[in-house]
């Protein structure tokens, strides 16, 4: 029987994915004016400041304590998937698009689901091996040889970026739940989460290939990255109220629907810059579907 509890989780963790369903949309027509380093380092920095008001109205700053586990845990969240994970998910993004950008990032579970095995105990089913070859599926389907809407070849080296983001975030969930476990304030979780991104980006992006940099955009530019800011600190914000009410197994696959609702919304606002296919989409829900299925393992 799902409880009212489980019921709010849920609700969260759609609202979550919607969300992030929405950004990519936004920040697509932002790289057609500036760079993916620049509009990484400006939603980071909206991103961060929104939360930052909000912990503070709040009163959550108050509890902040550098010592503690769930500091650390959400430090490693951000470290690991709000950090190079969005870096790598941008890159993505510019290489093949919006949508298979983030069907492929949101294969993420796959990690999450043996690291769940490996450190917490929970035991291998034949339904997580369906949601895993359900998944793996999805992904083949969506990297097979095409011309995408730059006019190059839709090879497997161009999903290395999304790949790698799909790794980082696969991760982040697991130490999200750690943290929120050991201290249930969520808008400090996401406010901790988005600034130890921001900074990684600022001390350690220049040491690797993938960069995070601030060059003046144009005001459109701004604009739509503002837009993506609000959606992915929102988004992340969500994901720690849902992550409260219910457990990661159930509510972590359940914000993965942001691949179709990025293929719905691509079919209206990016006619010209993005070609999304039929069977783009029946990859996402493959995807989706492969996802959903791991839970019931």
């Amino acid at each position: 029987m799902i409880t009212t509890d489980l019921q709010t989780g849920m609700a969260y963790a759609l609202l979550a994915g919607t969300l992030w369903g929405m950004g990519p949309l936004a920040l697509k027509r932002a790289l057609k004016h500036t760079s993916v380093g620049t509009a990484t380092l400006t939603e980071q920095y909206l991103s961060v400041l929104l939360l930052g008001v909000l912990a503070a109205y709040h009163g959550e700053l108050a509890h902040l304590d550098f010592t503690s586990r769930a500091f650390w845990a959400f430090f490693l969240a951000g470290a690991i998937g709000a950090s190079f994970g969005k870096i790598f998910y941008y890159k993505g993004i510019d290489r093949v698009g919006a949508s298979k950008a983030t069907s492929v990032k949101n294969s993420s579970p796959i990690l999450t689901t043996f690291l769940a095995v490996i450190f917490l105990g929970e035991e291998m089913s034949w339904w997580i091996l369906a949601g895993v070859l359900l998944i793996v599926g999805g992904i083949a389907a969506l990297t097979r040889t095409e011309k995408t809407s730059t006019g190059g070849p839709n090879r497997l080296e161009y999903f290395l970026f999304p790949l790698l983001a799909a790794i980082c975030f696969g991760i982040n969930p697991i130490f999200k739940k750690i943290g929120i476990n050991a201290v249930s304030l969520p808008i400090l979780g996401a406010f901790v989460t988005q600034a130890t991104a921001l900074l990684v980006m600022l001390t350690l992006g220049r040491f690797f290939s993938v960069k995070a940099k601030w060059e003046p955009m144009p005001l459109k530019a701004l604009g739509l990255v503002t837009i993506s800011s609000l959606t992915e600190a929102m988004g992340s914000l969500f994901t720690f109220f849902a992550l409260i009410h219910a457990p990661a197994v159930l509510v972590s696959p359940m914000w993965r629907i942001s691949p179709l609702v990025t293929f719905a919304l691509v079919r209206f606002t990016l006619r010209g810059i993005e070609v999304v296919t039929l069977r783009d989409g029946l990859a996402a829900g493959l995807i989706v579907g492969g996802v959903f299925v791991l839970t019931r393992g």
